[in-house]
């Protein structure tokens, strides 16, 4: 809290002191005119926003400031935007990490690169582009902001409520990706970008680059514009996670909120419960990005009140992503050796033979996705204005995936007489970063059990094949009535939209884990295991250690460790070779088209919806007063058909083979609602504005939650084909200590749409054309909000016995709310001598408070749950921006900086354990040259800082994550004639 405070007070001291600043010298700043005067009860409503000619004729820093502040100033919404300096030349090189610079928004990182946006502390975004639905087969609402590159776009809009003209579907706010048009230039443009970057984790290096033409010519069929635009890139990542798995009280009493409690105790500590890990790892992740972007644009005026347009827009999306982890973790390993312990909880110590995991993994994801708009603008007459779009969207999405397996055994967890080697698990949590290592249990000292081949045996392998398909096809009819008498009405709007989307999900998820015979674990037999030793050809030390975390961890997280080759896991023909001289057997890929090896979900969505607006101003007490109010009607019909998988092993087999049963699992909904909205803006004086919005909306389940998908599965230790007991520390009962399991309704057709009512009341200044201060409080009512809730599913499994599934389930609970404020502002100093006065600073701060239902656990097993806040929501966030353009060089140093937030309730392996990132701060930079009328130069780095994010438990204490990424820097250069 009192960080909170401090910070809060820093950001409120910065924007004092650009306002005073500005107050000073307010009478002797020319008025804006890149925006032009403040709009007055005689603006036309306006219509979906249009790319503005500024987009191309303005260039600089400061012309996209200017010119984004000139959006934010004359809409009648409340908007945010961001502009390119130039073609090519968006601020940052990925799209969401420019939209975290925006209060109110907050990111997050899919292996180092921004990938989703929380608006106000909601992910419900919608996404579209150039004012159109925009989606992919990966899921069915929006885009994955690291599937596209910026070079195409010329600005981007954020509206955080709507009007009634607008399309229904978001909670936190509308993100609109706006591209070029030919008819926004005068004339010939030629450009194009080039680009390299370094990422230094990874040691690799990436580039890009893009192009662009556009013309327009008179000719005697009317004005006709062409633009056509394409770009590249491929980029590089590497992640470095150091991971702590989830804690086990062992001790002699029962714990009070009903968590398992383990008999064995820790030594030294023999008389109270304490909270041990139960094992922790690592993952080394790598791979790289490749974007592909080609768009055309076609526009035709054969009269002055008459345009017909058609754009398509082509992206692919390759995602190539390997790498090796390893997890120590057993229920139920026994505490030894010496122990530190600060408040209940082990610090340092180790574990007794732990079992654990060796994964080399490897992934090959295609997205393509065609976007294809055309449609007819038509002023019949000086007041009436129709407008005909349609749209079509079509998605693929193609992805391999190989998992393989080894695991080491020791003397009491493989077939006896063919390991003969034990080992402790060593960790101490007291430094920069967790430590995990094997020790001798009888010397104590550093132990070679993990780089021994003969301690290894081959486990699983499990291929995965996906294939979806996804088709969208939208028309849209707008008719705009402008009155121009001086009346109170300014304009009066309606319109009609139908929207169809279906989506085909396939995937070879049935018995597609398999064991390579019968596994090397103590229920097996010698004649079905198969030693690593004897093929050492397929492993290798894990590649990662000698350089993890940038050095530091390459003998204190486990050392020489190893893993299946990771060559395999990106080419399975030849894992599968590999298995097939290993054990015989003939691995491949499972058939999308046979039942008995894959399933095949449809989801389909059908949206109707009308509009009326009205657009109006007037005079209240001397001031101008104008905005507009509206009413949206929805109509959704929805179904999907899908599958509910149960998977288990053979119990008690000497060959383990993993076994589903598959039935269907159906549903639907249908829901109608009316949407209104209320935007009003004041100007109080002309420089001072005042805003106030309201607004309802929903926003609909993705495909992926409709996606009918029901699993259950026992839990095992490692390959072990026993599951583990509810309480692991005592033998199976069907009554009394049941086989433990876990379940996922993963997408649920009988879904209700999340609802929200939204409150927004604003107070801006602009006392210059890039300067502005503006301070915005903001409440959200949310209801029917999609969470996960977990219940206790007991189920008798023949061969294997009683089994208690935890079954998570995706499902709409009650009600919940974020409020809070925004204050934000920038200004350069123009006032400052020379050089000087090329210097600026933007900043902002956003403080956000919630309770949207969310529940978890504050140990594994306990049946204890509270309440945590909205997923991926820092309370605190806020942008501290220097910026500097005078003279051609154009600069930015940008640090984004965010409070603790929750990550997950449901993460792999950790239960229902509230997941908390810690604190993260982020320092960005570029420096730009503009080396003559038709070249420019740019240095950007990302992860300047080189900030680590570290996560927890629940309890900061109750370590979880040390996670690293790549440090970039790129060199562009742009040419345009």
């Amino acid at each position: 809290m009192r960080n909170s405070v401090r910070i809060l007070a820093s950001v409120s001291g910065l924007a004092i002191g650009i306002w005073s600043v500005a107050a000073a010298h307010a009478q002797t700043t020319p008025a804006p005119q890149t925006s032009g005067p403040p709009a007055t009860p005689t603006t036309a409503a306006p219509q979906p926003p249009e790319a503005d000619p500024a987009d191309i004729v303005v260039t600089g820093l400061r012309g996209s400031l200017a010119s984004a502040q000139a959006i934010k100033r004359n809409s009648e919404q409340i908007v945010d935007s961001i502009t390119a300096q130039d073609i090519g030349k968006f601020p940052d090189t990925n799209i969401a990490e420019s939209l975290q610079r925006i209060s109110g928004i907050q990111i997050q990182r899919n292996l180092g690169e921004g990938s989703t946006v929380a608006i106000r502390g909601l992910s419900e975004v919608r996404t579209e582009l150039n004012g159109h639905d925009i989606f992919t087969a990966n899921g069915g609402v929006g885009l994955a902001f690291d599937e596209v590159g910026p070079d195409l776009l010329s600005r981007v809009d954020v509206f955080k409520n709507p009007s009634a003209e607008m399309i229904e579907g978001s909670l936190g706010g509308t993100i609109d990706l706006r591209t070029r048009k030919p008819f926004d230039a005068p004339g010939r443009i030629i450009a194009a970008t080039v680009s390299g970057t370094e990422y230094d984790l990874a040691k690799k290096k990436g580039w890009g680059g893009s192009a662009l033409y556009s013309n327009r010519w008179h000719t005697g069929l009317g004005e006709i514009g062409v633009l056509l635009n394409a770009s590249y890139q491929r980029s590089f990542f590497r992640q470095d996670l150091d991971q702590v798995e989830p804690y086990n009280i062992h001790g002699p009493n029962a714990d009070p909120g009903g968590a398992p409690v383990q008999s064995t105790l820790v030594p030294g500590y023999a008389g109270q419960n304490i909270q041990v890990q139960k094992g922790g790892g690592f993952n080394v992740a790598q791979g790289d990005r490749k974007r592909q972007s080609i768009s055309g644009v076609l526009q035709w005026r054969p009269a002055d009140n008459v345009e017909a347009y058609a754009q398509v827009l082509s992206t692919t999306y390759k995602f190539t992503d390997t790498g090796v982890a390893y997890f120590a973790s057993d229920d139920g390993a026994a505490p030894t050796g010496t122990y530190t312990v600060a408040n209940g909880i082990a610090t340092s110590g180790a574990l007794s033979n732990p079992g654990g995991l060796s994964v080399t993994y490897g992934s090959n994801r295609k997205t393509r996705t065609t976007d294809i708009t055309t449609g007819v603008k038509w002023s019949v007459t000086d007041r009436l204005k129709v407008v005909f779009d349609y749209q079509h969207i079509d998605s693929t999405v193609k992805q391999d995936s190989l998992n393989l397996y080894i695991t080491p055994y020791t003397k009491s967890g493989g077939v006896a007489g063919l390991f003969n080697q034990s080992y402790n698990y060593a960790f101490d949590n007291r430094g920069k970063f967790p430590t995990q290592l094997a020790t001798d249990p009888v010397t104590g000292g550093p132990s070679n059990f993990f780089a021994n081949t003969a301690n290894y045996g081959f486990t699983a392998y499990q291929p995965d094949r996906i294939s979806n398909s996804a088709i969208g096809n939208t028309p849209r009819l707008d008719l705009t009535w402008d009155f121009d008498d001086g009346g109170f009405l300014k304009s009066l709007s309606a319109g009609v939209r139908y929207s169809s989307k279906t989506a085909i999900n396939r995937d070879t998820n049935v018995n597609n884990w398999t064991t390579i015979g019968g596994t090397c674990a103590n229920y097996s037999t010698a004649a079905s295991c198969y030693l690593v030793s004897a093929h050492p050809e397929v492993v290798e030390n894990n590649p990662g250690q000698a350089t993890l975390l940038r050095g530091t961890a390459s003998n204190s997280v486990f050392g020489p460790i190893l893993q299946w080759n990771l060559y395999d896991a990106l080419h399975p023909d030849s894992a599968f070779a590999h298995i097939k001289a290993i054990s015989g057997q003939n691995a491949a890929f499972g058939s999308l088209d046979d039942p008995t090896q894959s399933t095949t979900s449809r989801v389909s969505e059908k949206d109707y919806s009308a509009y009326a607006r009205a657009a109006f101003g007037t005079h209240l007490g001397g001031m101008d007063l104008d905005g507009n109010v509206g009413l949206r009607y929805v109509k959704t019909d929805a179904s999907a058909s899908g599958f509910q998988i149960l998977t288990y092993r053979t119990a008690g087999a000497t060959d383990s083979t993993s076994t589903s049963v598959v039935q269907p699992y159906n549903g639907g909904r249908s829901y109608d609602t009316f949407l209104p909205s209320v935007n009003l803006r004041l100007h109080v004086t002309p420089k001072l504005q005042a805003r106030f919005a309201f607004s309802k909306n929903i926003f609909r389940p993705t495909f992926a939650q409709l996606n009918p998908t029901f699993t259950l599965s026992p839990n095992y230790n490692g390959s072990n084909s026993t599951p583990l007991t509810v309480n692991s520390g005592q033998p199976y009962n069907a009554v009394t200590n049941p086989y433990q399991g876990s379940g996922s309704v993963a997408g649920n057709p009988n879904l209700k749409p999340e609802r929200v009512t939204s409150f927004d009341a604003a107070a801006e200044w602009y006392f210059e054309p890039t300067g502005y201060i503006a301070l915005t409080l903001f409440r959200k009512n949310l209801r029917d909000i999609i969470d996960t809730r977990t219940s206790l599913q007991t189920q008798n499994i023949a061969g294997v016995g009683a089994v208690q599934f935890n079954v998570s389930a995706v499902t709409n609970v009650t009600k919940g709310f974020v409020q809070g404020f925004e204050v934000a502002g920038q200004k350069f100093f123009d006032f400052l001598p020379g050089p000087l006065s090329g210097f600026g600073v933007a900043a902002n701060f956003t403080l956000a408070d919630s309770d949207a239902g969310t529940l978890a656990s504050g140990n594994v097993g306990s049946q204890t749950q509270f309440k945590v806040p909205l997923i991926n929501l820092s309370r605190t966030s806020y942008n501290l921006i220097a910026l500097y353009d005078k003279y051609g060089v154009t600069a930015r140093v940008a640090y984004n900086w965010r409070s603790k937030y929750l990550d997950s309730v449901s993460e792999n392996g950790a239960a229902t354990l509230p997941i908390y990132f810690k604190a993260y701060g982020s320092l960005d930079a570029s420096i730009g040259y503009q080396l003559n009328r038709w070249a420019s130069i740019t240095l950007d780095g990302q992860n300047l800082s080189d900030s680590v994010a570290k996560s927890y438990q629940g309890d900061p204490n109750l370590l979880r994550n040390y996670q690293i990424n790549d440090r970039r820097v790129s060199v562009r250069l742009q040419v345009r004639y």
